[in-house]
């Protein structure tokens, strides 16, 4: 609801929870849905319209995590990055008790 169910990488409006496609597809262009292309594209691949939560230091056990609501498009792009990768390695590795002495985090 704070990202007013939009992603705040790439702009796209994501659907309510709950929200049935065609509701959401009226929502996001209005009732002249035969003349939206984005409707075509919701219809084809609803999966890409979900909002997810990032959790943007990859530990979903932090208390005071940073947050971003990225629609699940953009959230695979983000964790799928080498740098992010890496500091999930990293963050996994330290969750489990390993210290790095020779390497600083990513």
């Amino acid at each position: 609801e704070r990202a007013n169910w939009t992603c705040e990488e790439c702009g796209k409006p994501c659907r309510r929870t709950g929200e049935d496609l065609l509701s959401f597809i009226v929502r996001v262009r209005g009732p002249r849905i035969s003349e939206c292309r984005l409707a075509a594209e919701i219809m084809e691949a609803p999966g890409r319209f979900v909002l997810t939560v990032a959790h943007l230091d990859h530990d979903p056990e932090n208390p005071n995590a940073r947050l971003k609501a990225l629609c699940a498009p953009c959230h695979c792009r983000y964790d799928i990055s080498p740098q992010q990768m890496a500091r999930k390695r990293f963050a996994k590795r330290e969750r489990l008790g390993q210290l790095n002495l020779l390497e600083d985090a990513p």
